[in-house]
């Protein structure tokens, strides 16, 4: 069955049975942009496109066991707000992507437990430290999913967060614990069992638990902080990924923060150890906000060569409502090849414009 059936099934079933879905909740984001893109590093050159940024639709719900036990679940799938990505007035097909975190499990007052695809704890414990002030943007922090990264180079990257340099990585097959709230701090876990792998290495998917992930977050009114540790196996190298970070929010109006990663054997390949650090800053008037960001990565490769990579981001906002917004952002990111490589430094632009609808 194709996406578009899945899709009208879905929708169909919502309307036609409300009452058989009284705890359950449509939401969703769309997010689209408008750059100027001057990519070197990415093959772009100078051109300009319409972007969908981590749109999503999706189902949640949960239903009441008694005795303070409850079975929840979430459904959630990416939707290309812009049709396609080939441009040139194409059709852009369903418009339907990939599917995000989904999942089922039960929540008490002794936590949550979760099975199915979700972000992995050190993922969900970047953002908890609350720094991404403009987030899937042009100046998001993260690079994004790393697991299926075979390769340390630059092309590791994303072309729509070009400054981005942080890692994270949503997982199949995951098994996860969220604990209560307790003295302002929130733990994770998951572990993932050998389903899910990347490649076809001997005795590779034989575990329980190849990958596994645990989170800690803590939150007040004006300070957030969080760490993570993830490792993953794959292609016959465990990659070992260590993140803190945190911010202050202060009179009501300024945010500072940064974060820092160091990750071993960084893409899945051996002696390929790479650091990355961030510093943002927000100031929110009215319904009004401006914001900058900074991030600087190394990535160094035994016997071959690695890079660095030098960003920074200014970004200014306009809030109609707490669900709608707009927004222009400005990028710049430097990618310097070291050692010995014979390839010149590159330098990418991005001027965006873009518009954010949360529902």
């Amino acid at each position: 069955m194709n996406k578009k059936l899945i899709a009208a099934a879905v929708t169909a079933a919502v309307v036609a049975a409300p009452a058989a879905f009284a705890e359950s909740v449509v939401y969703g984001k769309f997010h689209t942009s408008y750059d100027y893109n001057k990519q070197p590093t990415f093959g772009k050159d100078t051109n300009y496109s319409l972007e969908s940024r981590a749109s999503r639709l999706g189902f949640k719900g949960s239903e009441d066991l008694g005795n303070g036990l409850k079975a929840i679940y979430q459904a959630e799938f990416s939707v290309q707000t812009d049709g396609n990505d080939g441009g040139y007035g194409q059709d852009g097909g369903d418009g339907w992507g990939g599917q995000r975190n989904t999942f089922i499990g039960l929540a008490s007052d002794w936590g949550t437990v979760l099975a199915g695809r979700h972000d992995t704890p050190s993922k969900v414990a970047f953002y908890g430290a609350g720094t991404e002030i403009l987030g899937d943007s042009i100046i998001d922090l993260n690079r994004g999913n790393t697991l299926g990264c075979n390769n340390a180079a630059g092309s590791c990257r994303s072309s729509l967060a070009p400054i981005g340099v942080f890692s994270e990585y949503r997982a199949d097959n995951a098994v996860a614990y969220v604990s209560p709230k307790f003295a302002g701090f929130t733990l994770i876990g998951a572990f993932i069992p050998g389903e899910d792998r990347v490649g076809d290495v001997d005795k590779e998917g034989d575990s329980w638990a190849d990958h596994y992930s645990f989170g800690a977050i803590f939150n007040t009114n004006s300070i957030k902080a969080s760490a993570g540790y993830q490792q993953t196996k794959a292609l016959g190298t465990k990659q070992k990924v260590w993140q803190v970070g945190g911010s202050w929010t202060f009179f009501d109006a300024f945010k500072v923060g940064g974060n820092y990663e160091t990750t071993d054997n960084f893409g899945q390949i051996d002696d390929a150890d790479y650091d990355a650090w961030g510093l943002v800053g927000k100031w929110s008037f009215g319904n009004n906000a401006v914001g900058a960001v900074y991030t600087n990565a190394d990535l160094k490769r035994k016997n071959e060569a690695g890079y660095k990579s030098d960003g920074w981001g200014l970004e200014g906002e306009h809030n109609f409502s707490k669900r709608t917004k707009i927004y222009a952002a400005y990028a710049q990111n430097k990618l310097k090849p070291q050692s010995n490589s014979d390839e010149s430094n590159e330098k990418d632009k991005v001027f965006s414009l873009g518009m954010i609808h949360s529902f």
